[in-house]
């Protein structure tokens, strides 16, 4: 009996100290540690910072406060919500509903705040409904882009809820940090992936919050295991253990902070610059849809997306996109043509749906596939450019005005008509990838303005106004899209003219002189909050303030309200030029200009913004030249187009028939985008489930050891792996009451393992079978480590 005191006395203490008065503040603190909760917050909050910090929906009506500024707290009430109804005895479906009505009740409150100024809820609640019923209307009945924020920022804000509230139930409640972990990760890398926001702190506060949860769960576990069997002082040991775990973290962060800093390589760097376009392009396709993403975003290229949202807050920098050769003596340079598009829904510029993408060989004409090889050359010369790609994005190449021929094969995007006939260039890409450094050689021909053959504006007036049936998307005004203001100021324009000078060419060039110099306007990169919930054109004239692509927007709008066919376009200034002759392309040059059609001369390019010198940004200039006869009547009103056939094509003419591949935009014949990429990633997820059967169904060898071993590495890759303390069969009961379904599998594998390595037994063929069974199942039956909850272990309170 003596020798049964001390353990008896043992057992006597840990019941006395199980039996001990609790304080109150520890009474209602979490089994996890407020730590826990910290540092799960602070992630959460953190997804919030960096959401918000990418401004995707734009700013409140006349504040400079972004309309996602409720996101952080979103973040930590989700994650304060979660731990209160996982405490609770509430159960998993009925825990979630809970959470998601808190989070509905929430949400409505926080988003009513950035719809409207109201000063009570129910008006401001009154007028986020009226936004969601405007955007179901536009989207549903009007089958256009909506530029409601609202549903968009309840899509965004209800995944950050979500996000928060799973994890915190993963956490406390099955004590899963991993889990947790990717849920808050997955927004967060996604976001910094597209945004051009700096936001390299954000990922650092980040991880370094859940490598901070990672060590407080691991010593929950540590610690029960210490008090089962009564070893050390567990405030002494806990409070080392966290100290441990905060100096290896901030070791770790310091020293990736100074790789990412300072590496020379970047092996992976192409392998996520393809999934970033992947994630760009159906991130446009969802946008379609969604509205209200008016946030910059990395991708293929900055510029030349197939939706160009106008922000309200332009950033960029000196970096060099690219440097170009050119055979053209002249100081003036070339503006760098990228893509032009042809709809406006009153916010975002894209290409309409209908198009087509031909592969065009090297050394062939990129126009070809398009309806503008067909357009006289007159008033134009050609010239040589060599261009070396710099940090230029994706792979559109630039060209100065129409380009003829390039050195490399080329995917070129041209819109389709009705019936079948190729319609205007939209715009090109390099199919083999554009590499920085590597240069490739276009052949364009560009326009004459100075000397003998240069075009001039008589030319243009006489033009005519019989155009080819492919121009007239180029003159159409979706609803809405436009107010009375631009038809307003348009008019009042073409009315200040001479009766005899009321035709396209004029009427472009005034409307150009007015944005740019008589019409009080100024050039700002910065308006946020100044058009919010309002037709941006008509605001943009009202205001008078704005950047490049608010002054070609509302030029492009404008020559439609007076029939004339415009389209905007995307490109870069000339740059500037060095002492060796060779262009540098900064980032800074940037630019949009509008381009208008003149029959018999194809697209002239027109400026309607000032400022920007230092990247050479002059407004197309034309001499008058001699008087040219014109085929309409004199004092001929405003223009009414007239919208004839095709008056270029020369009889026998057959255009070439290059490989049509199917579009991405629609109206090919091809696939739609989303369920290509729904489809590619259905496969890759097939392919990896059945690779991670067969590896769960894989006996690496038929020796206990091995399979003893293979055990315990699966279980501590979901965090519970064997610890020192523990007996072979102690680590196997423990997973099976973890894992009841596989409880008798793993008492094979521990008795294997025990007879074989301590036992030193040779098993025989009938025992070596069935541990290979009971390996495959308990392989399969761990993955369940992930998702299921852990029943209590024996002993816990």
């Amino acid at each position: 009996m003596k020798g049964a005191s001390p353990v008896f006395g043992q057992q006597a203490q840990t019941v006395a100290r199980a039996a001990a008065p609790v304080d109150e503040a520890s009474r209602f603190a979490p089994k996890e540690g407020w730590t826990a909760f910290a540092a799960l917050a602070v992630m959460l909050a953190t997804v919030g910072v960096a959401l918000d910090d990418a401004v995707w929906a734009g700013h409140i009506l006349g504040t400079r406060i972004s309309q996602t500024s409720f996101l952080p707290m979103a973040g930590v009430l989700s994650v304060a919500t979660g731990l209160l109804l996982a405490k609770s005895s509430l159960g998993v479906v009925r825990t979630h509903i809970v959470g998601a009505a808190v989070g509905a009740v929430y949400l409505l409150v926080a988003l009513s705040a950035v719809v409207s100024q109201a000063p009570s809820l129910v008006d401001r609640l009154r007028a986020l409904n009226e936004s969601v019923s405007n955007f179901v209307n536009e989207l549903v009945v009007l089958g256009i882009r909506s530029s409601e924020t609202s549903v968009f920022l309840l899509t965004l804000g209800a995944l950050l809820w979500a996000a928060g509230q799973f994890a915190a139930v993963a956490v406390f409640r099955r004590q899963r940090p991993l889990p947790a972990i990717l849920i808050a990760a997955v927004p967060l890398l996604i976001n910094v992936s597209l945004t051009v926001r700096d936001q390299y702190l954000h990922v650092v506060v980040f991880f370094a919050a859940a490598l901070l949860l990672l060590v407080r769960l691991n010593l929950l576990e540590q610690v029960d295991a210490w008090r089962a069997r009564a070893i050390g002082d567990g405030p002494t040991v806990s409070s080392a253990f966290l100290r441990s775990g905060a100096t290896f973290i901030g070791l770790a962060l310091v020293g990736s902070t100074f790789l990412a800093a300072n590496t020379s390589s970047a092996p992976l760097g192409r392998v996520w610059n393809d999934l970033d376009e992947q994630l760009i392009e159906l991130g446009y396709e969802v946008n379609r849809v969604m509205g209200g993403v008016t946030g910059q975003a990395r991708g293929p290229s900055i510029l030349f997306a197939p939706n160009q949202t106008i922000r309200e807050l332009w950033e960029s920098s000196d970096a060099i996109e690219f440097t170009a050769l050119s055979s053209d003596p002249s100081p003036r340079g070339h503006r760098w043509r990228g893509a032009a598009y042809d709809s406006f829904d009153g916010r975002t510029w894209s290409y309409t749906e209908q198009r087509t993408t031909h592969v065009v060989e090297a050394l062939a004409d990129p126009l070809g596939p398009s309806a503008e090889s067909l357009v006289a050359a007159e008033g134009r010369r050609e010239v040589l450019v060599e261009v070396t790609p710099g940090d230029i994005g994706g792979h559109v190449f630039v060209s100065p005005d129409g380009p003829v021929q390039l050195d490399q094969r080329t995917e070129v995007q041209v819109h389709r008509e009705d019936d079948g006939s190729p319609g205007g260039f939209i715009t090109g890409r390099l199919p083999d990838g554009m590499v920085a450094g590597v240069p490739y050689t276009v052949r364009a021909m560009v326009r004459v303005t100075e000397g003998d053959g240069a075009l001039t504006g008589n030319q243009l007036a006489a033009a005519g106004l019989v155009y080819p049936s492919w121009v007239e998307r180029y003159t159409t005004i979706r609803e809405n899209s436009v107010g009375p203001v631009a038809y307003e100021r348009a008019e009042t324009i073409v009315a200040g003219l001479d009766p005899e000078e009321r035709d396209p060419y004029h009427i472009a060039k005034a409307m150009q002189d007015w944005l740019r110099e008589s019409g009080g306007f100024r050039y700002t990169t910065d308006v946020r909050g100044l058009c919010v919930g309002r037709n941006l054109v008509d605001c943009f004239l009202e205001i008078k303030q704005g950047y490049c692509e608010y002054f070609a927007s509302a030029m492009t709008m404008m020559l439609r309200t007076q029939g004339i066919p415009a389209r905007y376009v995307l490109g870069y200034l000339p740059g500037r030029q060095g002492a060796d002759g060779i262009w540098s392309v900064p980032r800074s040059a940037a630019h949009a200009w509008v381009e208008v059609y003149f029959p018999g001369y194809g697209w002239v390019e027109f400026d309607p913004t000032p400022g920007n010198e230092e990247n050479l940004n002059q407004a197309p200039v034309l001499e008058p030249g001699a008087p040219v006869a014109t085929p309409r009547p004199p004092g001929m009103p405003a223009p009414t187009p007239f919208f004839g056939p095709d008056i270029f094509v020369e009889p026998g003419f057959e255009p070439p028939r290059p490989v049509i591949l199917p579009s991405s935009g629609g109206g090919g014949g091809g696939p739609d985008p989303i369920l290509a990429v729904l489809g590619i990633v259905g496969v890759a997820l097939a392919l990896l489930l059945l690779g991670g059967v067969a590896y769960m169904r894989r006996m690496p060898r038929t020796e206990p050891e091995l399979a003893y071993r293979g055990v315990a590495r699966l279980a501590g890759r979901f965090g519970h792996g064997p610890r020192p303390t523990q007996t072979v069969y102690e680590f196997a009961d423990g997973l099976g009451e973890l894992v009841p379904r596989v409880r008798s599998e793993l008492r094979v594998v521990a008795t294997a393992k025990v007879e074989a390595t301590y036992g030193a037994r040779q098993l025989p063929t009938d025992a070596l079978e069935a541990l290979r069974r009971a390996y495959r199942r308990v392989r399969i039956g761990l993955v369940r480590l992930l998702w299921y909850r852990p029943r209590r272990r024996r002993g816990e309170d």
